[in-house]
């Protein structure tokens, strides 16, 4: 494996990267009734970090429970080519496609408060709509600290915190002051602990089947099960979607293992495939197999946590009444607490692992971000795992 601090190029550019990044100013600010409030529903270990980008520079407001600092720093054509090249490359076969690329978005994105960061165990990213669907998780650090760096020693920002994402600040803030009014859930607040769906599709024209998506819920079925907690599992011709309408709002944890189909020129044949569905366009009738985003909000779900385990389900910008918006927004709007989702294509016998071990690691004691965390952390100490294309997909909104 060739070292990612070998070699001349990458030590000219991280040397270019700090000639020419330059932070305006980082400093202490009078708090706003936002930013109060925000500090009031933040935990100890918390740091929420609000980003605004313009074209020539990013303000990056950072929120702690007991202080708060803006730190602007100036943008230049480095960090836009590295911008829009981070997230094509980390789904290269080779680290060094991607590491200089990562460091360089960690100096200008993160770099300008990571002081402010000592002693923080979680980061809330509410990102600008510029840096959407980017993986902070997968940013790079370069330090003295490591051994010299192979796949399964990088440095990246998932080592040392939970990453969680939320639409929006001011939201964020109100989902979280409902839930403190709300009692402390319980599996006894919902029919089922964990309601499992997917088609499958093992005999559906014109789509991949997902074979190892049934043995996925099933698998995942059985963990809560075991553990006393009811669950419902649903799968190939059962799993259509005015079943799941109708009984989704029964679940604390809903997991959805399906497709996701694309159709920017026509909001209803945009969404999540449920059985039935007709790749021909053809069927124009209610049950036509597709979840639009518009029947999403219409849901009213009580579950803590959505799981939409499907290619790209967490950068989808789908049209909900007069607003577009990204896939986990729409889900809070029916009433989702957090959502899991991801951020390009997965593949189904891996997707369906990391979702069991995520499962494993909740059901242990840990939280969404703790357990989501220390999959990935276990992803990258196996070389046939380490690849950021395999776990930095996975993201988790929410609280």
């Amino acid at each position: 494996m060739r070292s990612l601090k070998s070699g001349n190029k990458s030590w000219l550019t991280v040397i270019l990267v700090f000639s020419m990044a330059r932070t305006l100013f980082a400093q202490p600010t009078q708090v706003t009734e936002e930013q109060l409030n925000i500090q009031q529903n933040l935990k100890s270990d918390e740091v929420m970090l609000a980003y605004a980008l313009s074209d020539s520079s990013v303000l990056v407001s950072a929120i702690a429970v007991d202080s708060t600092l803006y730190a602007r720093q100036s943008l230049n054509p480095l960090f836009w080519m590295s911008l829009k090249t981070f997230q094509k490359k980390l789904k290269s076969a080779d680290p060094n496609e991607f590491s200089i690329l990562g460091q360089v978005l960690y100096l200008f994105l993160v770099n300008p408060v990571k002081e402010f960061l000592n002693g923080k165990r979680r980061l809330i990213i509410i990102p600008d709509e510029k840096l959407s669907g980017l993986p902070f998780e997968a940013f790079i650090i370069n330090d003295d600290k490591t051994p010299p760096y192979n796949i399964c020693n990088i440095h990246y920002l998932i080592r040392d915190y939970e990453v969680v994402y939320h639409c929006s600040a001011s939201y964020w803030t109100h989902v979280a002051e409902a839930n403190h009014e709300a009692h402390e859930i319980s599996p006894d607040d919902h029919q089922f602990a964990f309601m499992g769906f997917s088609p499958v599709f093992s005999n559906s024209p014109g789509l991949s089947a997902l074979p190892g998506s049934k043995i996925e819920i099933a698998a995942i079925g059985s963990m809560f099960h075991q553990r006393g907690l009811s669950t419902w599992v649903v799968t190939g011709q059962f799993s259509g979607k005015e079943y799941f309408k109708a009984e989704a709002c029964r679940g604390r944890i809903v997991h959805l293992a399906t497709h996701f189909i694309r159709d920017q020129t026509d909001p209803q044949r945009q969404g999540f495939l449920f059985w039935g569905y007709d790749p021909s366009g053809k069927n124009n009738r209610q049950e036509n197999g597709i979840l639009t985003a518009e029947e999403i909000t219409k849901l009213q779900l009580q579950a803590d946590l959505i799981v939409l385990n499907a290619c790209s389900s967490g950068i989808e910008q789908v049209k909900s009444g007069d607003t577009v918006s990204p896939i986990p927004c729409v889900f809070f709007m029916a009433g989702a607490k957090n959502i899991l989702s991801t951020l390009w294509s997965v593949n189904d016998k891996l997707a369906g692992k990391f979702m069991i071990s995520f499962y494993r690691l909740w059901l242990s004691g840990k939280s969404y971000s703790e357990a989501l965390r220390e999959v990935k952390l276990h992803m990258i100490s196996y070389p046939e795992t380490a690849m950021p294309t395999i776990w930095a997909p996975y993201v988790l909104t929410g609280r």
